[in-house]
């Protein structure tokens, strides 16, 4: 019997934990153009942050650029960011563990893709 609470309050907490997320997204117009992957204004580099991972779902966690909030990541979302190029720039991502910071030196005219990936431990 022991057992068998035991199993359906894990298999509560992985349901609870891999539900879906919600975060306030840009308009279909604005995404699409960012997709077009044009070329970041001169001077500048893009930043592309995106999650994809199946783990997490439920979890929504804020990113910075350079100490600014840029917003809330969810599955299946992502921010771009023009940043100023050839210079160090820090990508951070909040975390129950530890701090998440990602030091980058960008290019002028470069677009560079982040991922953030959710690990459950």
């Amino acid at each position: 019997m022991r057992t068998t609470i035991t199993c359906a309050a894990l298999l509560l907490s992985y349901l609870a934990m891999t539900g879906c997320a919600s975060v306030p997204m840009e308009g279909m117009e604005e995404t699409s153009i960012v997709k077009k992957f044009n070329p970041p204004v001169e001077g500048n580099s893009g930043l592309y942050i995106y999650r994809n991972s199946f783990v997490g779902q439920a979890l929504k966690k804020d990113v910075w650029v350079d100490g600014k909030c840029i917003g809330e990541t969810a599955p299946d979302v992502f921010f771009y960011e023009e940043v100023e190029g050839d210079k160090f720039h820090t990508i951070s991502t909040e975390s129950e563990f530890s701090p998440n910071d990602l030091i980058v030196k960008v290019k002028s005219g470069i677009h560079y893709f982040i991922r953030q990936y959710i690990k459950m431990e």
